[in-house]
């Protein structure tokens, strides 16, 4: 039980240590790019999804038939 807990504590400060060692500052003259806009083809995404859903939902009905 001793070496599982050093086991998870190690575990968590190398996550922490990790997340803090790849942190960056953001350099103040950077300029943010322009925004991607998404609303030109939002038709053709809704029905994209709107398929993936109902051939989703169709492989499960398949398999819960059988």
């Amino acid at each position: 039980m001793n070496s599982k807990l050093l086991s998870i504590y190690l575990t968590i400060l190398m996550s922490l240590y990790s997340f803090v060692g790849f942190a960056q500052v953001d350099p103040p003259a950077d300029d943010d790019p322009p925004a991607a806009p998404i609303n030109s083809q939002l038709i053709w995404l809704s029905i994209a999804g709107i398929l993936f859903a109902l051939y989703a939902f169709n492989n499960k009905y398949q398999k819960i038939k059988k």
